[in-house]
């Protein structure tokens, strides 16, 4: 039986429950959240780990990545160029995984899995501390429902859930006056993965005066620079050599032709051009920096959203599970194209997952083809979820709970 066929229905009644509470105001407590997204998540996970055709990040870089620290290696100096350019801390996690496997006796289809499913159960209470008083438990119960957050956490088994688990508790705490804390996740998000340097302004703009933001900065740059070092202290790479290290961290390899304006001048073909990821690079800056001028004045979470959503809307590259960065946060402040643009980017996703996958050899690319131009149906949702009329927070109380209750709610 496919995997579409066992995983699709649930995935669609998850989609369903989270647009039917919006619409009627649902509001279950916490556990009840909880248990539907623990489901959810379980059901994918068991059938993704028995399914036959696994991602190959998933499959083969993960692997290679624990294993390479279980081995005293720095899988960013050993592996495949493209295969692991991180800083070492997720490759620990995997590594971790790797031996709780062994200690079960779980598959790496079900140990690889655990971290990223654990990690997307946090963020449904995260959510809901975000959204505030009077949408917590909505808000918390739509995202256990999400089929995007399913999908990444349980059947890709990728990094974004617990990226998004720091970035999200970093803005909680930063909203509460918790400065340290606050800037310790933060850190520990850009640790994960680089692109959660789009959140830190607004987890800095989010706590009031100059020696606080210095502060979290302070934190910001001091816990990738731990991780960074460990690579000589715990790894094998050698002191000299972390200037390096830190340059391969930093690249990435120009894979084009899955998203957007790329996939016109390939022809809807997915393929690794330099030239285009220059210019894709000098696009993305411009993009972003206009944005962060233009909402400059916002609530730093919409701030957030902002950021978020500019770099999947112009961006050059991109994997299916980057669709889930901006969810936590359109969720947490809703805006008038919110579900539109969650809908069609689970849709996206769902079928890059569950049906492409499925097709590698024999009509993959004609299938990539056409799934890379419908990509354009879904940036236009999310530009039209940008809050257009939210570029100023002025006029919003700005403490923990209140300012995240002062736009309505637009389901």
């Amino acid at each position: 039986m496919s995997l579409a066929v066992v995983t699709g229905p649930p995935l669609v009644g998850g989609l369903v429950l989270a647009l039917v509470a919006g619409r009627r105001g649902w509001a279950p407590p916490l556990w009840v959240a909880l248990a539907v997204g623990a489901a959810l998540r379980l059901l994918v996970m068991v059938a993704g780990a028995n399914d036959s055709v696994v991602p190959y990040d998933f499959g083969h870089d993960f692997v290679d990545a624990g294993n390479a620290v279980l081995n005293g290696q720095n899988p960013t100096m050993h592996l495949r160029e493209g295969g692991w350019h991180f800083l070492p801390f997720l490759a620990y996690v995997l590594a971790g995984q790797l031996k709780l496997g062994d200690l079960l006796g779980l598959s790496w289809g079900i140990a690889g899995r655990i971290v990223p499913v654990v990690s997307d159960l946090v963020l449904i209470p995260l959510i809901g501390r975000l959204a505030g008083a009077g949408q917590d438990r909505l808000r918390a119960f739509q995202y256990a429902c999400v089929p995007l957050g399913v999908l990444v956490s349980a059947l890709h088994g990728q990094f974004p859930p617990i990226t998004l688990v720091f970035a999200v508790a970093a803005l909680v705490c930063a909203r509460a006056g918790r400065v340290h804390a606050a800037g310790l996740f933060i850190g520990l998000s850009i640790a994960c993965t680089h692109w959660s340097l789009l959140i830190v302004p607004g987890v800095v703009l989010a706590v009031a005066g100059a020696r606080n933001r210095l502060t979290v900065l302070g934190w910001t740059a001091g816990v990738p620079a731990v991780f960074l070092l460990s690579g000589w202290f715990v790894l094998d790479t050698p002191l000299t050599q972390l200037p390096l290290l830190a340059q391969r961290i930093m690249s990435t390899r120009a894979v084009v032709g899955d998203w957007g304006w790329t996939s016109l001048v390939t022809g809807g073909a997915q393929m690794e051009a330099p030239v285009l990821g220059r210019i894709g690079m000098v696009v993305l800056v411009a993009g972003l920096a206009a944005a962060a001028w233009w909402w400059r004045r916002a609530d730093p979470v919409d701030l957030t959203l902002v950021l978020l959503l500019v770099f999947l809307i112009v961006t050059h590259r991109l994997g299916a599970q980057y669709l889930l960065w901006p969810v936590p946060f359109l969720l947490a402040r809703p805006t008038r194209g919110a579900w539109l643009a969650i809908t069609l980017s689970s849709l996206w996703a769902a079928f890059g997952y569950l049906r492409l996958y499925q097709l590698m050899g024999v009509g993959y690319s004609a299938a990539h083809e056409w799934w890379a131009y419908s990509s354009f149906i879904v940036i236009a949702a999310l530009i039209r979820a940008l809050p257009w009329d939210r570029r100023s927070a002025a006029g919003q109380v700005s403490g923990p709970a209140d300012a995240r209750t002062t736009v309505p709610a637009a389901d």
